[in-house]
């Protein structure tokens, strides 16, 4: 058994290579490449001491870093076995499984890469909301939110949970007295937020706990204090191919036409003739738009008797965000290269 296990270990060490796994919403993942078959890809990603096996379904490239691509557009082109590459096409058939790939119903997709997502919101009506938001505070504006998203976290099972933090603005009025007391103002929280595929369709989920503006009536129900307290978001979002829908409806258009035609009446120049919106693909996929909905739980102050008190709210937005690349720059197009 200690010479199967030491083995193992050694052929994991012995045979890895360093790559880049590039997946259909253009994330990506560093680390080094185990072994590529016709189902999946086993990578040790960066700062991790453990194997992850990534589906096919779920990748669009697999770039080595000895300049080898054995995975382009889905499409698979070598195997890597024992530190070997093989030709696909030269594989045996009968060495490879007759039987149909049975996937699971998700699948998980790391997300190694920086993000910033702008959300906004809007309350929903009772009962999707607490006592506190029917009867005293029940004027409900929309909800601002400015998150960043990070390369870091750990696993649960096969899903990766990158840390994000997030800063929130909500505000609730008496609808009776526009101009008196309110509750809210800022909230600053961290968390979590893994992504995931069902099918073709992009989920992620968010939880983030933090401190929140509560101003309310103090327990005698006289005085109106202001301060923080506890609260959490639990939330989900569907993520719409917004870049995808514009290269395919308008990529051949060209981007500086309409500025060119009013420049050309006054100078012989034009602003990058020809440049069309297709040429900024990488770019476009970089921009995410997600419809989102989000539980509130926050911590009010005591009742007259001492005892503690929650209230909630459900609010329904949307969200766009940008995904950069590994290092953490923006996603520039070939003839504006990062510098750095």
């Amino acid at each position: 058994m200690k010479l199967i296990i030491t083995s193992i270990l050694l052929s994991s060490i012995l045979f890895s290579i360093e790559g880049i796994i590039v997946f259909n919403d253009q994330t990506i993942i560093e680390g080094d490449v185990k072994t590529i078959d016709n189902n999946s890809v086993i990578i040790t990603p960066e700062g991790l001491t453990f194997p992850e096996e990534i589906l096919l379904q779920s990748i669009d490239s697999v770039k080595i870093n000895n300049g080898m691509i054995p995975i382009a557009n889905g499409k698979i082109f070598y195997f890597y076995q024992n530190g070997k590459f093989v030709d696909a096409l030269q594989v045996n058939n009968s060495q490879q499984s007759d039987a149909p790939v049975e996937y699971e119903g998700v699948e998980y997709v790391l997300v190694p890469n920086w993000s910033l997502n702008l959300y906004t919101g809007h309350p929903l009506p009772a009962p999707l909301r607490g006592e506190s938001f029917t009867s005293e505070f029940d004027e409900g504006n929309f909800i601002y939110g400015l998150s960043i998203g990070s390369p870091y976290g750990f696993f649960a099972g096969d899903f990766y949970m990158n840390v994000i933090a997030e800063f929130a603005y909500y505000n609730w009025q008496q609808s009776n007295n526009l101009k008196g007391p309110t509750f809210g103002g800022p909230a600053y929280q961290i968390g979590v937020s893994p992504g995931f595929f069902i099918g073709n369709t992009s989920f992620s989920a968010t939880a983030c706990t933090g401190l929140y503006s509560s101003n309310d009536f103090d327990s005698t129900r006289a005085d109106y204090v202001s301060g923080f307290t506890a609260g959490t978001i639990l939330g989900g979002s569907i993520d719409i191919p917004l870049g995808e829908i514009i290269l395919e409806k308008y990529g051949s258009i060209e981007l500086f036409k309409p500025l060119n035609l009013f420049i050309g009446q006054f100078i012989d120049y034009k602003i990058l003739d020809n440049f069309r919106i297709q040429d900024i693909e990488e770019q476009l996929s970089a921009f995410e738009m997600r419809i989102t909905g989000r539980s509130n739980l926050i911590q009010k102050a005591d009742n007259s008797e001492g005892q503690s008190q929650a209230t909630y709210w459900i609010d329904m937005g949307v969200s766009f965000g940008y995904e950069f690349d590994y290092g953490g720059h923006p996603k520039l197009p070939d003839w504006l290269k990062w510098p750095f």
